[in-house]
């Protein structure tokens, strides 16, 4: 595919319409946050004051368009001023990949795609989060490597995620550990003790109001910082609806709502996308019983075969998920420029003198205790 053609965008609105097309075309097949709403809802309503979007798209000769790479870049950074080209991704998003048409030429037009970003006059690219493996990561910085930049690949959190393999709700609670049934099991009775309790799942534009309010008034009483970008959510929850792709939970007692998950079904796969409680309801484990109710939804009434937590590795979430796997960055600088090659020496330099702290501070350790051996208790 040496005949494909190159164009940049300066806005996801300036993308020709075969890229559009392309783009819609290929969402069955890409996580919600790899589409082009959610796309256009972190360009609209998260952005950060600097930042300018890039959208690399490859064409054949015809017109069609056969590979998009959303980009963004922001203020030069570091000592250096190093100026560099990012993922059009940021904390929200939990995977990032280029948009190519399935039916074509897969490594070509990554070739084409990323051999491109030079146009953009970047000292450095950093592409993340990045599913593992030989069809995501691995490619690109294959190619990247082969087409003259320095490379650098490097974890970016863990991942766990539920095979559900066709099983009841019922089927998969069974198998979860025994103290966390009996905890849920005990809590979802104490909670249905409350007065006026109620447990519900949002999903048409209708209900998107009530469980906005609720929602954000929980996350104002919650341990959460602020959200940075107050109107994303909102707008994504709407979104969501709009596309049938919510499934959002509030748990309320009395006039008090305390609790609410925002879980997006979409292609046969639910994200657990926000989790939120409020913290003066904390010992009656709202959070965890909702849980249990959007899940028993999504197992026997959505029929998924894939429930995913998303972001990180916190504790609780191997207990309710059963795989885990990784999403990791590449980060590549150029062969030429001064500025790259600064940021490339320094870096080396960094990563040199590591082994050497590491092993200065276990003799300073060793010298402390021979200095200082443990005192013993008197017999």
């Amino acid at each position: 595919m040496s005949d494909l053609r190159i164009r940049i965008d300066d806005s996801l609105e300036a993308m020709s319409a075969s890229a559009r097309e392309l783009w819609l075309r290929e969402e069955p097949a890409l996580q919600f946050d790899q589409t082009l709403g959610w796309s256009e809802l972190l360009s609209r309503h998260a952005r950060e004051r600097d930042e300018r979007i890039h959208v690399v798209s490859a064409s054949r000769a015809t017109g069609e368009c056969v590979g998009i790479l959303p980009l963004k870049a922001g203020a030069p950074e570091g000592l250096w001023g190093l100026r560099t080209v990012r993922s059009l991704a940021n904390y929200y998003c939990s995977l990032y990949a280029p948009i190519i048409d399935s039916h074509s030429d897969r490594s070509a037009i990554l070739r084409a795609l990323l051999g491109a970003v030079t146009q953009l006059e970047p000292d450095a690219l950093d592409l993340n989060p990045l599913a593992e493996g030989p069809g995501a990561a691995a490619a690109i910085a294959a190619v990247l490597d082969d087409l003259g930049w320095r490379i650098k690949p490097y974890f970016r959190f863990g991942n766990w995620y539920l095979e559900v393999g066709g099983r009841s709700y019922a089927e998969y609670f069974a198998a979860l550990p025994s103290q966390l049934r009996n905890t849920v099991t005990r809590k979802e009775k104490k909670l249905r003790q409350q007065p006026g309790v109620s447990i519900a799942i949002a999903q048409a534009p209708a209900e998107v109001d009530t469980a906005l309010a609720g929602y954000q008034r929980i996350y104002e009483a919650s341990w959460k910082n602020p959200e940075p970008h107050p109107h994303f959510v909102p707008a994504l929850v709407r979104h969501l609806a709009e596309r049938g792709w919510l499934r959002m939970g509030l748990v309320t007692v009395g006039a008090d709502p305390v609790a609410a998950q925002i879980w997006v079904c979409k292609d046969n796969v639910v994200s657990i996308f926000k989790l939120a409680y409020d913290e003066r309801f904390a010992k009656l484990s709202a959070g965890s019983v909702l849980t249990t109710h959007l899940m028993r939804h999504v197992v026997d009434v959505d029929r998924v075969a894939e429930v995913d937590y998303l972001t990180g590795d916190d504790a609780y979430k191997r207990d309710w998920m059963s795989h885990r796997r990784e999403r990791v960055g590449v980060r590549a600088l150029r062969a030429s420029g001064w500025r790259a090659q600064a940021e490339f020496i320094s870096h080396s330099i960094a990563d040199g003198l590591k082994p050497v702290l590491h092993a200065l501070n276990s003799m300073r350790k060793k010298l402390a205790t021979r200095r200082y051996p443990p005192t013993t208790p008197n017999t």
